[in-house]
């Protein structure tokens, strides 16, 4: 149900490393991000199986592509969303034909209703990360890069993607395994109070960050799925957490030169490499090859964002330099 995405080598962000980096554009998803490639397989497995209803808990994104999957299949959808998730989302889930429930602080109170609702009503409950079909959909992506980069090029030195729930990880990291990737380094970045990845590495063992303290709300889990943990054991994994500036920095990037609006949440991956202190410190220390030929950056996408925003963001930038 999901389309092929363009795979485009940034050629400011090349001149700075020093070597292709390529930028993976799920903004060209149906429904603006990712999301749509786990979730649209999900339900369309659901309505295999029997399903006449579902419900979906999400911070927007995932609730966007749901009721979109809905609508194919036509089948009806209840989305619930945190009381974080702005006006402009939810008018876009309810256009979508969905039908809008508000509650919760955070997405993890959200859930827990949600899921309540689902199992009273008999529907299918629609996880916005933590399902393997979810994963499954997402490998995808992986799948594209390798038929979509030149035939005379070399695979891939590293990979970066944003980590919310941990969704995106798990299928990303599937998908390497899956064709041959899976000794390449991946980048799991988030953003300082949206650090439920990095909180794991901190304190050794399977955590929740106690509250949500980012503008990145989209990377709002405050526990990412136990199977993006358990990744956590690969030494090729590598856990890294940004401020929300420099996340901000990023997506003022991308709208400047490539005329594409990103949220946070995106902005968070694309500040692996717009902040260039990250990747030569993460070489210094034995982490990252001393040369990286090939550089992909899942640009994971997401809805909602406006000009507005991104000259917000930049006043933002401009007044704490000052």
């Amino acid at each position: 149900m999901y389309v092929e995405t363009e795979l485009k080598r940034c050629e400011e962000l090349s001149k700075s490393l020093g070597g292709s980096v390529w930028l993976k554009m799920e903004t060209q998803q149906i429904t603006g991000s990712f999301k749509y490639r786990g979730i649209s397989l999900l339900c369309k497995k659901s309505v295999d199986e029997g399903y006449k209803k579902f419900v979906c808990s999400s911070g927007g994104n995932a609730g966007l592509a749901a009721t979109r999957a809905a609508k194919e299949l036509d089948t009806p959808i209840s989305v619930y969303v945190p009381m974080t998730t702005r006006e402009v989302m939810r008018e876009m889930l309810k256009e979508g034909g969905a039908s809008v429930h508000v509650h919760g602080k955070v997405w993890d109170e959200t859930n827990a209703l949600a899921v309540k609702t689902a199992n009273k009503e008999g529907a299918f409950m629609i996880h916005p990360f933590d399902h393997p079909t979810i994963w499954e959909g997402h490998s995808s992506i992986v799948t594209e890069i390798k038929s979509q980069l030149p035939s005379d090029s070399a695979p891939p030195d590293l990979i970066i993607a944003s980590v919310g729930g941990g969704g995106l990880m798990n299928g990303i990291l599937h998908g390497m395994e899956r064709v041959g990737w899976g000794h390449i380094p991946f980048i799991a970045m988030e953003t300082e109070g949206a650090d439920s990845l990095n909180l794991c590495v901190r304190e050794g063992r399977w955590e929740s960050l106690k509250e949500i303290t980012s503008i990145a709300k989209c990377l709002g889990a405050l526990k990412v799925s136990k199977r993006s943990y358990e990744w956590l054991q690969n030494k090729n994994v590598i856990s890294c957490v940004v401020p929300d500036k420099e996340a901000l920095k990023a997506c003022v990037f991308m709208s400047d030169y490539h005329e594409v609006l990103v949220p946070p949440a995106c902005g968070a991956a694309l500040a692996a490499v717009t902040d260039k202190s990250l990747i030569p410190r993460l070489q210094g220390e034995g982490k990252l090859p001393k040369s990286l030929s090939n550089v992909i950056v899942i640009v994971c996408g997401g809805s909602g964002i406006k000009s507005e925003n991104i000259k917000q963001w930049r006043n933002d930038i401009r007044e704490e330099k000052d």
